[in-house]
Formats: structure tokens, sequence, C-alpha cells
């Protein structure tokens, strides 16, 4: 759930290869309330095996880390 027409907002031009992009929000009725997409967001970057950094992207060594498991 990334895209933000949940929460009613259009983005237009939205690509990497392009410097400009327009956002239109309100656009059309929400499905979702933008706190629960913003909390979702939060959730998926926590939940991410990936480290974003002005060096670039990086993935952790373990994708639980936080998890033991024992046989």
């Amino acid at each position: 759930m990334s895209n933000e027409k949940y929460i009613g907002n259009v983005r237009l031009f939205d690509s990497e290869k392009r410097d400009v992009q327009y956002l239109s929000e309100d656009n059309h009725p929400a499905i979702i309330s933008k706190e629960t997409f913003q909390a979702v967001q939060t959730e998926k970057r926590k939940r991410s095996n990936v480290n974003k950094s002005k060096g670039g992207i990086q993935r952790k060594d373990k994708k639980y880390s936080s998890k033991k498991y024992t046989n």
C-alpha cells in the first residue's frame, strides 16, 4: 500500500527520469485516511531489509535481525 491514490492524491509525471513532478491533492475521494497511510509507510520502512542512505542502497545482513532462531 504505497500508492498515494488511496488518500486521494495523484502524482503526474512520476518518473525517475523527470525532474518536474506535479501533485494534485484531494483529486478524488480517499479510501483511507492520511494518518493511516503514513502509519503504513512508517511500518513498511521499519520492516524493510533495505537501507537507503546518501551512499546508495544496501541490504541488511539479515532480514529479521532482531529475531533469534534456535533449532
